[in-house]
C-alpha cells in the first residue's frame, strides 16, 4: 500500500465546499483535471470519470465506485485496474472545519501488486493533479464566498 496526501486551506464553510463537490455536472467548469463525470452520488454507485490532458482534451477514462459519502465531511470512490488485487486507487476527499477556515484534504491510497511498478510515476503525476484540483477548488469557492 502507498498513499499520497494533499491539503489546502479554504476561506469558506464546509457546506459551501461540499455543494460545489457534489455538483458533478459542473466539475469541468472549475476543475482543470476532469473533463466529465457521470453517475449518481450514492454509496455503491458507479461514476464514469474522463480526465483532462494538459491541453484540456479528453484523456484517460475510468470507472470508480462510491465507497463513502458523509455530507459536508467525506466523499470517497475506488477505481480498479483488472482486479483489486492487481491495482486499486481510492480517492478520499475530506473537509474539516477549523476556527477560521476549512481544510480540504485529498488522499489517494493505492493497493495491489502493480503499485510498485507505477509508484514513481504516480508519486509525481498524481500529487500534481491533486494539488491542481485543490487550487482550482479554492479559487472557485472563494470567488463566491
Amino acid at each position: 500500500m502507498k498513499e499520497i496526501n494533499t491539503e489546502i486551506r479554504i476561506l469558506s464553510t464546509p457546506n459551501k465546499i461540499w455543494n460545489i463537490l457534489i455538483d458533478l455536472e459542473n466539475w469541468n467548469k472549475w476543475n482543470p483535471i476532469v473533463n466529465n463525470i457521470k453517475g449518481k452520488l450514492n454509496i455503491g454507485e458507479e461514476l464514469t470519470i474522463t480526465m483532462s490532458d494538459s491541453k484540456g482534451n479528453n484523456a484517460k477514462k475510468y470507472n470508480a465506485t462510491i465507497s463513502e459519502l458523509t455530507t459536508n465531511k467525506r466523499f470517497s470512490f475506488i477505481a480498479t485496474m483488472m482486479a483489486k488485487f492487481m491495482f486499486s486507487a481510492e480517492r478520499i476527499i475530506e473537509i474539516k472545519q477549523t476556527e477560521k477556515e476549512t481544510v480540504f484534504i485529498q488522499r489517494e491510497i493505492y493497493t495491489g501488486i502493480m503499485v510498485f511498478l507505477f509508484w514513481k510515476k504516480l508519486s509525481t503525476d498524481a500529487i500534481g493533479m491533486l494539488n491542481t484540483m485543490n487550487q482550482a477548488l479554492k479559487k472557485e469557492v472563494e470567488k463566491i464566498h
